[in-house]
């Protein structure tokens, strides 16, 4: 039984090299060309200034989806580059030092539950450099916006990237290949 058990273990690795290339996956987010999109002019959501997340965006855009409108996809495609380019240069342990006195808010799974997360905010306070927040991975995957959840995080990573964090969960991909599947959906 053991023997089996390796011998099919042993051909699957021989496939896997088998169909395995060299050639390097790229992203989809780095086929994006951002600057030749346009952003309607019937489209009255918020948008990044001068493709910048800012406070103000990220108010308007938690409003935005809160009466569950879509935020025009240029402004998505922007986010996503941007925290690609951010959380690809950390290294994958990050340290946090609070002072005895300081506190950080530390959320579970958010599992694409939009409101939950809205309520977490109003309960704790939003995100900011005095009030730091760590999100323990499982941002997406069960709820009906699962897109919101990760673009309000990943805009608030951009805001406050040393106060910010987040983590991997069980079920959380690969960064990439969660965008990936974020840039599919928008």
């Amino acid at each position: 039984m053991k023997y089996q058990e390796c011998n099919k273990i042993v051909k699957q690795k021989a496939f896997e090299r088998a169909i395995a290339s060299d050639e390097i996956k790229k992203s989809v987010v780095d086929s994006l060309d951002i600057e030749s999109m346009t952003i309607e002019d019937d489209y009255d959501g918020p948008k990044l200034e001068d493709g910048k997340v800012t406070e103000t965006f990220m108010k308007d855009m938690m409003d935005w989806f809160k009466d569950q409108k879509k935020l025009h996809r240029k402004c998505a495609y922007q986010i996503l580059v941007q925290v690609k380019d951010l959380l690809s240069k950390l290294p994958s342990l990050v340290e946090i030092t609070l002072k005895e006195t300081e506190k950080i808010t530390i959320c579970g799974d958010t599992h694409g539950q939009y409101y939950d997360l809205l309520n977490i905010f109003k309960l704790n306070g939003l995100p900011s450099e005095t009030n730091p927040y760590l999100f323990n991975g499982d941002f997406v995957d069960r709820g009906s916006f699962s897109l919101e959840v990760i673009l309000t995080l990943f805009g608030f990573k951009l805001l406050h990237p040393d106060n910010f964090f987040l983590l991997r969960g069980e079920s959380t991909y690969i960064v990439h290949e969660s965008m990936d599947a974020c840039v599919v959906g928008v």
